[in-house]
């Protein structure tokens, strides 16, 4: 009886792609961004254009002009960081693929035969993880790569590690890993 490969070669069973972009993070950096502007704004108009310091303790001219520009850089930085940001789940008849953009830009893959339980369950981002994006927990081995929301891929690994992926797609998730789970057997 011949060999037959077509069984070895994995298969995507499902894949999520999920970004900032749907998240009220997008909001709270914008009116960062707008608050920022609007409080420099003031500042320079108050101290530069009409001569009156701005503040109970106002700095030199040059200290607001790089204090505005170094402010507006870093927290422009980190909205487009956050702007970019993306995870990206892939259920596969051999295991689990991820990545996190733009942290964790390439494929990373757990392979079946290292996950001992993997369950989709509700869970508690705030409380487990101290909120959402990618966070880990080293006392308690815990891993977590979400955007939003509090349902999630929980995966126990032979060394006893947790990895917990966010996704907005339950059901959908659930069926794919019951059937990954099948194809290990």
């Amino acid at each position: 009886m011949p060999v037959q490969f077509i069984d070895m070669v994995p298969k995507l069973l499902y894949r999520e792609e999920q970004s900032f972009r749907q998240t009220i993070a997008l909001w709270l950096m914008l009116a960062t961004i707008i608050l920022l502007v609007g409080g420099f704004g003031v500042g320079f108009y108050q101290q530069l254009y009409l001569g009156r310091p701005y503040g109970e303790e106002p700095m030199s001219n040059n200290g607001l002009i790089w204090s505005s520009i170094v402010s507006f850089v870093v927290v422009s930085t980190i909205f487009i960081f956050i702007l970019n940001g993306s995870l990206v789940t892939e259920i596969w008849s051999d295991g689990i693929r991820y990545k996190f953009t733009p942290l964790i830009r390439k494929m990373r893959h757990i392979p079946l035969d290292e996950i001992i339980d993997v369950k989709v369950e509700k869970y508690k981002p705030i409380v487990e993880f101290g909120g959402w994006g990618w966070r880990r927990r080293l006392l308690t081995r815990k891993t977590a790569y979400n955007v939003s929301g509090t349902i999630g891929i929980r995966v126990t690994l032979k060394n006893r590690s947790q990895i917990v992926f966010g996704t907005h797609q339950q059901e959908e998730m659930k069926r794919a890993v019951e059937k990954m789970v099948k194809s290990k057997t």
